[in-house]
């Protein structure tokens, strides 16, 4: 279709549709009052179609799109105090197919996470993992995975000081300025020793923070996804001490009353900046300013954080911040973009570890469970090329065509509905079986009008990655896998198509993460 309704009488459009007319791929280009149709040649179309059905050239004809750029791409950022649940999905979702996209199109891709083990919730983790009595010895998974304990024993923590002190729990609008308040229990008094360097106590948070961080690894295993480089928050509590005592020294902090150490920012809605608590502990805010500042390894590559848009104000502020602290250095300021996804949410309650949201593994045990429990998926999964990523493909392939900066609703009975989940309608079509005397086989493939549509729909698969590799958004991807796969399923299909759809189908897969990246 046309851009413009007067084409026929724009100079400009008439030259363009001479040119391509011109072309050698092109066998004909009708125009006339309806629009433009443009005809492809059968050797086009066979010579393209060819290398579809091998299997060969799918890959080598994108790695050009991002070629000689280096990307981190920064997400998971877990709390090193419970499981990972399904709030933390889309983060995962996200931050993990912008990562694969990019190295499909050729670019150098380091995947990154910065663990937070040193504010308050670290302290709570801390203090129920000591009450547990379990601490003394060695790990022993038996039937209970060692997140799923520590996340017990923090909530239960939390749980208990909150009945005592009459505070309230955690809640998510809550995570970032809860930790500010000094309480004087058994948390801030093992954050204190940690900080002192007690023997004992940095032998529990070590032990903590590794539990956490093992069960989450095997969480991320089953996803597929697996990280470059992981750094720890405490990593850069030295440099959050220099920042603390030049900005006190050049009066850009102030120390308040209470003795909280802020950055005023003079920004409507968020005029204090809060960084260090009273007792010297620091904020998140503080030890994710020192850690970007010190922007470790970053030189010359394009930097991206996927966090959630409860980070806004903190990213506001650190941005405003580190403008300030390197006002010659605006051009290398990591990260370079903050990609932010709203909420995930279940019967419009926000889905946070404070609710008991849904773990991460209880959601892959179910997926599991219920394509086990059916003969007809059992099936799927028999013909499946990789059977065991099944419930990973659905539980990834979710979130992505939904706009990140939108809320969105968990349901999970979609998760199995076609048409409803875009995971599930590439484990169908994948799954498909070889439709050897289906459709029409007679002839050149050219001849077929399913062959030369798929053929095409591998040119737009370009197209789409280009734009995702422009604005770093693979939501244009996931909603063109969609129709290809729903497409793919309303259709009897000859051979020839069926070896070309499961080409794009496979690259799909891989460009948005839904296979495993290592």
């Amino acid at each position: 279709m046309p851009r413009l309704t007067n084409w026929q009488d724009d100079p400009d459009a008439i030259t363009v549709l001479d040119q391509i007319e011109r072309e050698p791929w092109v066998a004909s280009l009708r125009r006339d009052r309806d629009g433009v149709e443009v005809r492809l040649t059968d050797s086009w179309i066979e010579s393209t179609g060819s290398g579809l059905e091998a299997g060969g050239s799918a890959e080598a004809s994108l790695g050009d799109l991002a070629a000689g750029r280096r990307f981190s791409v920064q997400f998971w950022d877990a709390n090193a105090t419970k499981a990972l649940h399904v709030g933390h999905l889309r983060n995962l979702a996200i931050g993990n197919a912008i990562a694969s996209t990019l190295t499909q199109a050729g670019g150098q891709v380091e995947r990154r996470s910065l663990i937070s083990d040193a504010g308050r919730s670290m302290g709570e983790a801390m203090a129920g993992v000591a009450q547990s009595g379990r601490h003394a010895g060695a790990w022993s998974d038996g039937d209970e995975k060692s997140d799923h304990f520590v996340g017990i024993c923090y909530a239960d923590y939390v749980a208990a000081a909150g009945s005592i002190t009459g505070n309230e729990v955690e809640f998510p609008e809550d995570s970032q300025t809860r930790e500010l308040t000094v309480r004087h229990d058994d948390a801030d008094e093992l954050l204190r020793r940690v900080l002192l360097g007690d023997r004992d106590t940095l032998e529990l948070w070590y032990k903590t923070r590794a539990w956490v961080i093992a069960g989450q690894r095997k969480t991320l295993a089953r996803l597929g996804v697996a990280f470059d480089r992981v750094f720890f928050e405490s990593d850069f509590l030295a440099d959050a001490s220099e920042l603390m005592a030049d900005g006190l020294r050049d009066g850009r902090f102030k120390r308040r009353e209470d003795g909280v150490v802020v950055y005023p920012t003079g920004l409507d809605g968020f005029e204090e900046f809060p960084l260090v608590r009273p007792d010297g502990v620091t904020t998140q805010h503080m030890r994710a300013l020192a850690y970007w500042m010190a922007a470790p390894d970053l030189e010359d590559m394009t930097s991206m954080q996927i966090c959630g848009t409860e980070w806004v104000g903190h990213v506001t502020c650190r941005r405003k911040l580190m403008d300030e602290l390197l006002p010659n250095g605006n051009g290398s300021l990591h990260p370079t973009h903050d990609i932010f996804n709203a909420m995930v949410a279940r019967q419009k309650r926000a889905l946070a570890s404070s609710e008991g949201a849904l773990l991460i593994d209880e959601l892959i045990d179910w997926l599991d469970e219920r394509i086990d429990a059916d003969p007809e998926t059992r099936e799927l999964r028999r013909r499946h090329p990789t059977p065991e990523r099944m419930a990973p493909q659905i539980a990834l392939g979710y979130f992505l065509p939904y706009p990140v900066a939108r809320p969105m609703e968990f349901d999970q009975p979609k998760l199995l509905r076609d048409k409803q989940s875009v995971g599930w309608d590439l484990v169908r079509a994948r799954a498909r079986k070889s439709a050897s005397s289906a459709g029409a086989e007679g002839g050149r493939p050219a001849d077929d009008p399913e062959y030369r549509f798929a053929v095409v729909q591998s040119e737009l698969y370009r197209q789409h990655l280009r734009l995702a590799v422009e604005r770093l958004d693979v939501g244009p991807l996931a909603l063109y896998l969609k129709h290809l796969a729903h497409w793919s399923m309303e259709r009897d299909r000859g051979e020839h198509v069926e070896r070309v759809v499961q080409t794009l189908l496979d690259r799909s897969a891989r460009g948005l993460g839904l296979e495993a990246t290592r």
